[in-house]
């Protein structure tokens, strides 16, 4: 389908969303003028980025695309990363999947009562599904998009023995310095780095990861770099191989597979090829999976 809107002007707002602890996480709307709105997608950005890797200051990005296509985005930045509201008590993984997803959700359920897509890179993916097997509600979930997502291919420095450096670092400085070395824009906070590291240690050793991954049953586009060192496509293809969803399907984007390029692990959504290619793809498998009832 051909973006007939692709100069579409759009409409960017941000708002605070309160999570049950009372920790706040930063939403950003983004809605594309005189575009008739299909259902909504909720873009959940991975570690060491934020808000910003969904969409630039200039308006560029995923979410600007698909608002051109139907989709009203919302933007998720957890607590604790960039220009996010302070927020009291802890600024983990773990309470961003309990606490600041479901938030989310019933706030753009007031709004829009039709079920959303969730989109997630890297451990936003994974955030993603972990929330959608607990937290979420199940009926209000039209399905998942995830990009080079994964927990057990890879990772050292977020397995034993290496995540002793991690932690030991990241609680000497009081966050974790992504930007110094070299991994990405945002700075995490401690408790992230614990809970990242917690899951990669215990999740590739205990079950209970992939047992609650075993309650995700909607529809689910998985999509992983032919050239990602970060989460191999090995073990993206193994994340979505936990679900018990009905409706799967995977893609390893890269040359051998039909693309132009190797996509790299950023580059799966942030490059000029993505928007060539990865962006109607996604667009694509959305529109397949919108009922009539939410066009």
């Amino acid at each position: 389908m051909a973006d007939d809107h692709a100069d579409a002007a759009l409409t960017v707002e941000t708002q605070t969303v309160t999570g049950a602890d009372g920790g706040c996480c930063q939403i950003t709307h983004v809605l594309a003028e005189a575009v008739n709105a299909r259902a909504p997608v909720l873009l959940v950005p991975g570690m060491f980025t934020g808000r910003r890797f969904w969409l630039s200051d200039k308006q560029i990005g995923l979410a600007a695309y698909l608002a051109r296509r139907g989709y009203p985005g919302v933007i998720v930045q957890r607590r604790g990363l960039s220009d996010s509201p302070a927020s009291p008590g802890r600024a983990g993984l773990i309470e961003h999947v309990k606490y600041d997803l479901p938030a989310v959700q019933r706030h753009l359920q007031a709004q829009d009562p039709r079920p959303a897509f969730w989109i997630g890179h890297s451990f936003g993916g994974v955030m993603s599904a972990l929330a959608c097997a607990r937290y979420l509600e199940a009926e209000a979930v039209a399905g998942l998009v995830l990009f080079a997502s994964q927990f057990e291919v890879g990772k050292r420095m977020l397995d034993w023995p290496a995540n002793r450096l991690t932690r030991g670092l990241a609680r000497l400085l009081g966050y974790f310095p992504a930007r110094a070395a070299g991994l990405g824009p945002e700075n995490e906070p401690t408790a992230a780095m614990m809970d990242a590291t917690h899951w990669v240690e215990t999740g590739r050793r205990q079950d209970y990861l992939r047992a609650t991954l075993a309650r995700v049953t909607q529809p689910v586009l998985a999509l992983s770099g032919a050239a990602d060192r970060v989460d191999p496509s090995a073990g993206c293809e193994r994340f979505i191989g936990h679900f018990s969803s009905t409706d799967t399907q995977f893609e390893r984007a890269g040359i051998s597979h039909g693309y132009s390029v190797d996509f790299d692990h950023p580059g799966i959504v942030v490059s000029k090829p993505a928007q060539a290619e990865i962006w109607p793809r996604v667009a694509d498998w959305l529109d397949t999976h919108t009922s009539s009832s939410q066009a």
